[in-house]
């Protein structure tokens, strides 16, 4: 079960759960869960997310495999097996660029910090977040799209070792945050650990030695004297980087006595210009000494805590040639002259002693450890100085030739003419067309036939230049106002072009919702796989098909007949029933009058148009008109519809008149008693007044505004017009039923606002009581009861003498329960119920009493403080502090061991006699007696005499 850990790469690892381990247990591990291995032994559930950095190594599951047991049975078999990679895995997969975060969107740092630059390319998906970014001089420009960000991120920091100077990496840590900087930042570069053939042990200067067996391998299989990149670019545009070894570092010659030259192609097509040579020069520099690898084989050698993949070491080994003159290290008094390289690879075993940790996606831990099968085996292998070649991979770009670019233009493809089309109503009703345009394929422009045709493109617009082909006739049917009303034909041409795109191997195509009868110039070309664009074909101008297409019949009109006139009303419906549906290009009704029901319209029938568009279909307006024929004989009308290009429907069926009315247009002077009844479907500008009455209950309307009054002719109501202000005599209501304020709800009462509530007939009220010039405020809650089956409310009530806020009988009005009462002179509150008091606090400007008064003054009981007495009340504290003036102290005194009395001071001079409470501490029990008190002092005597240290406490009570 080794856990292989690789600097840079995903590496791998692999354990066994016992075949005992409970079947939930293995049922929670799933595929891209966690797997910890944390040195000691330790509860994941308690230390939970914190193990991700205490552990050793953290890995990604990939692979259950159980050999197709369900492990529900009781047949003992082969246990579980876990196996995974590291959490490099998360910046993405081994399968080249292909498979990870991929950037599907380019991101493009353009002279970024190098922390700004890794903060841009970190997975988008959160899958790796930012740890510690480091500062590295430096700014960054490049493009990254279709890569994963581990191929990024390495690319980043490769580009700036090269122009830093030393060298920039990156980790990912077991909390999947990624730190990234120069490697001094990340990992030991001092190396304190030297592998060699000595014994193992630390040296004094605290450098560690490990042995063990070991194989040293040096090559020269990648060794370059220049590198060539080819960058971004195809064919001959291709940008190339260069890079040469320094002479004096080639120290190597060919058979002939000539410097050795190895030339090394690299492609990376994502590489701009700016950065190719830089590119090339970090390139050459990797291939210009012997690749130096190190394996050791070690079985008494426990590697954490000495170093870890990423780390420094000092390697020697004379025999092998791992010797670097220019490093001196001294180990247990010898000088040895050690070349200094990373740690690559770790493949260590998982063996008893460690924690095993599953965590699962949301974040929840399971112990392992007690079902895992431990390696017996103790060998650690340590790869320095190089990665294992099989776990390499070169993951660049075959060189190869990359193809030449594209460079064949289709030609030009021509129109075949003439044009097909026809007219057709589209789904709103109008009239549009549609016309077929055909081409015969090109070839290319330089004769050659077109083999990666991708697709044609066609642009169209209005020919502002042709004479729009309508008659007199049609343009005299419609108002200056639509001529450039939306959806009519006779709006001028903006020239703009439309476009269109048709597939390669077609050859029509069809435009549609063009203009009945307008000109349009039409242009095609043909564009190929490889983006070549040909050349615009020259204009060629054709009409759309002319409007052709009549509206339908209409329905028969209604009719209103008098002796001097007609009225026709037409709901704008077709014939074959409902309203509103005629086509929306009708443009007007033409009106046909005749004495017989089948006559044919003519232009001697023809009494008049009226206006019927796709606005009064849309907004269900019928047309209506009047037509003067003074006959009194039957008529009979019929009905053309006409669009906007002339087409005339078939007429409708004839209706005949039905009524004798006389039309407004026909009555000279109109006063209102003319008016019985209708719709009054106009504006009326009305210079005087609407009123119900000259006198008595009115209401009135003027310019002044809005006025109602009584039957006394008293204004009960008034909204002016002028400033917004409204007067109101009598109630005002919020609502009638529910939750609703109202105002003077009735004149027996006092002035009086009422707030009801959601449900039920309490309500809360302010009112007010005028005396005088005075007014006196009251502010009362709904009654509700006290808890005894008695009615109370709360109220605040503010007059000129006095303020009150109380508990008061809902019935009588009398206190209730707590009260205060602010008076100009003093201050009272206290508790009061059925007219007795209880609890009380009064203060005025020479007083302040509290305490306990029912009304009997041999029972009351309180505190009175007032002024000019030279009492304190209330007041405790030690003698020693005391003042004459107080009324209450207390103190203690230690007496001299034997006595029989004791004598002490009060300190001051008390303005009156004090009168002493004593008690004695002592070991026996004593008579004491109080023998002298004054103003200044008292004397206790006390028998039998103290027996040891003895002690007077006493309360001082002021006569």
């Amino acid at each position: 079960m080794p856990v292989n850990d690789i600097l840079n790469a995903l590496g791998s690892w692999d354990l066994t759960l016992k075949s005992t381990t409970p079947p939930d247990l293995w049922d929670r591990i799933d595929f891209f869960g966690h797997v910890a291995l944390i040195p000691g032994r330790l509860d994941p559930v308690q230390y939970g997310d914190n193990l991700l950095t205490a552990a050793r190594y953290v890995g990604v599951v990939r692979k259950r495999d159980n050999s197709g047991d369900d492990r529900r049975t009781k047949v003992i078999e082969q246990g579980y097996e876990l196996a995974g990679v590291g959490m490099n895995f998360w910046l993405g997969d081994d399968d080249g660029d292909g498979k990870g975060d991929v950037y599907e969107n380019a991101v493009t740092p353009a002279s970024a910090t190098f922390a700004s630059t890794i903060n841009m390319l970190l997975p988008a998906s959160g899958a790796v977040t930012a740890g510690t970014i480091h500062s590295v001089p430096g700014a960054y420009s490049g493009r990254h799209q279709y890569e994963t960000p581990r191929k990024a991120i390495t690319f980043v920091c490769d580009t700036f070792t090269a122009s830093a100077g030393q060298k920039v990496n990156w980790r990912v840590n077991g909390n999947a945050t990624l730190d990234a900087g120069y490697e001094s930042d990340l990992f030991v570069v001092d190396p304190r650990c030297v592998i060699s053939r000595k014994t193992s042990g630390k040296d004094v200067s605290g450098v560690e030695s490990v042995p063990g067996a070991f194989g040293v391998s040096r090559d020269m299989e990648d060794y370059t004297t220049r590198v060539v990149l080819l960058a971004e670019g195809e064919g001959e545009s291709i940008a190339t980087g260069t890079a040469d070894i320094d002479p004096g570092s080639n120290p190597y010659k060919n058979i002939h006595g000539g410097a050795l030259k190895l030339t090394r192609l690299a492609s990376e097509s994502d590489t701009g210009v700016t950065l190719a040579d830089t590119r090339a020069e970090l390139l050459l520099s990797q291939y210009t000494n012997s690749q130096d690898e190190l394996v050791v084989e070690t079985d008494n050698f426990y590697i954490e805590g000495s170093f870890s993949v990423g780390d420094y070491v000092w390697v020697w080994d004379p025999n092998a040639g791992l010797v670097d003159p220019d490093q001196e290290i001294t180990f247990r008094g010898e000088r040895l002259n050690p070349i200094k390289l990373q740690v690559t690879e770790a493949k260590w075993p998982i063996t008893e002693g460690y924690t095993v940790a599953y965590r699962d996606a949301n974040g929840a831990w399971w112990d392992l450890t007690d079902h895992v099968e431990w390696d017996t085996s103790h060998t650690v292998y340590v790869t320095v100085g190089g990665f294992a070649r099989a776990l390499e991979g070169s993951g660049a770009q075959p060189i190869g030739s990359r193809p030449s670019q594209d460079t064949s233009v289709p030609g030009v493809p021509a129109f075949v003419t003439p044009f097909g089309g026809s007219a057709y109503l589209d789904s709103r009703g109008y009239t549009r067309a549609r016309t077929i345009l055909s081409w015969s394929a090109p070839l290319n422009v330089d004769g050659s036939t077109i083999l990666d045709g991708d697709h044609y493109e066609i642009r169209y617009a209005v020919d502002a230049d042709m004479i729009y082909p309508a008659t007199w006739s049609q343009v005299s049917q419609i108002t200056w106002a639509e001529m450039e009303t939306w959806g009519q034909p006779f709006v001028a041409p903006t020239g703009e072009w439309q476009h269109m795109f048709v597939a390669w191997g077609q050859s029509t195509a069809q435009l549609n919702d063009l203009s009945p009868g307008v000109g349009y110039d039409v242009q095609i070309r043909a564009v190929d796989k490889a983006g070549n664009i040909g050349a615009w074909s020259n204009t060629t101008t054709f009409v759309a098909s002319e409007d052709n297409i009549p509206p339908s019949t209409p329905a028969a009109p209604s009719v209103a007949g008098s002796r001097i006139a007609l009225q026709i009303t037409h709901t704008l419906g077709v014939s074959s029933g409902g309203t509103y549906n005629l086509e929306s290009d009708l443009q007007h009704l033409e009106i046909h009058v005749d004495y017989e029901p089948h006559f044919t319209p003519s232009e001697s029938t023809l009494k008049a148009k009226v206006n019927a568009t796709a606005g009064m279909i849309q907004a269900q307006i019928p047309a209506v008109t009047t037509v003067q024929v003074e006959e009194t004989s039957t008529r009979y009308v019929r009905v053309v519809a006409v669009d906007k290009t002339g087409n005339k429907s078939g007429p409708s069926d004839a209706a005949s008149a039905t009524a004798l009315l006389i039309d407004d247009a026909h009555i000279s002077d109109l006063t209102v008693t003319k008016v019985t009844a209708g719709t009054i479907s106009a504006d009326w500008i009305v210079g005087a007044r609407i009123k119900t009455a000259d006198t008595g209950a009115r209401a009135e309307l003027s310019a002044s505004g809005f006025e109602a009054y009584n039957a006394g002719g008293t204004r009960t109501f008034f909204a002016d017009a002028a400033t917004g202000d409204v007067s109101i005599i009598g109630q005002l209501k919020s609502g009638t039923t529910g939750k609703r304020i109202e105002i003077n709800p009735t004149s027996t009462l006092l002035p009086e606002i009422r707030w009801y509530p959601n449900t039920g007939s309490d309500y809360g009220y302010i009112n007010a009581v005028s005396t005088g010039s005075d007014v006196s405020l009251g502010v009362n809650s709904s009654p509700y009861d006290d808890g005894t089956g008695t009615q109370v409310t709360s109220r605040l009530w503010l007059n000129t003498g006095s303020a009150d806020l109380s508990v008061i009988r809902a019935d009588t009005q009398a206190r209730r329960g707590g009260y205060l009462w602010a008076l100009p002179g003093a201050f009272y509150a206290g508790f009061n119920r059925g007219g007795v008091d209880g609890g009380l606090f009064y203060a005025d400007q020479d007083q302040a009493r509290t305490g306990w008064n029912a009304g009997t003054a041999s029972t009351a009981n309180y505190f009175q403080f007032e002024s000019g007495l030279t009492r304190h009340f209330g007041r405790w504290r030690d003698y020693v502090a005391a003042d004459s003036n107080e009324g209450l102290f207390t103190g203690s005194v230690n007496a001299t061991s034997g006595a029989t009395s004791f004598a002490t001071t009060y300190g001051p001079t008390m303005l009156t006699q004090p009168l002493p409470l004593v008690s004695v501490r002592d070991d026996i029990v004593h008579q004491s007696a109080i023998t002298a008190a004054d103003t200044t002092s008292f004397t206790i005597t006390i028998s039998p005499a103290a027996n040891g240290a003895w002690a007077v406490y006493f309360w001082c009570f002021r006569i």
